[in-house]
């Protein structure tokens, strides 16, 4: 049988909108990554995508700000951690992200404390 009665509409995927940037535009994109803009502040300001930001900074041969610690940071790292300072507090004085220093310390087998603070 044929339906009968107005169709329903079906909604439909809003559109991506895929923005070139001009050369000037990538000059201030790197300019900014260089002078300690983040990524995702970057990819805001320029109105792309974080992959974007990533691939123009690639192929400008941009040095990325991945910082890992090194065995004799990962070693104070504990000693503050144990000290009760707060991830993020450690991270602060190494400047890196709090997740990088959970992660070092967990490899190191540390035992973690929730956000209040407590043992897990």
């Amino acid at each position: 049988m044929a339906p009968t009665g107005p169709q329903a509409a079906v909604p439909r995927t809003p559109k991506s909108v895929f923005r070139r940037l001009e050369p000037n535009k990538v000059a201030q994109l790197v300019q900014g990554y260089v002078g300690g803009l983040r990524v995702d502040e970057l990819a805001s300001h320029f109105q792309v995508n974080k992959s974007t930001v990533i691939g123009h900074l690639d192929r400008a041969g941009v040095a990325r700000r991945w910082r890992k610690l090194q065995p004799a940071d990962v070693q104070e790292a504990k000693h503050l951690y144990a000290s009760g300072l707060s991830l993020a507090n450690v991270a602060g004085r190494f400047g890196v992200h709090a997740s990088t220093v959970h992660s070092a310390l967990r490899k190191a087998t540390v035992q973690m404390r929730d956000t209040q603070g407590r043992e897990r």
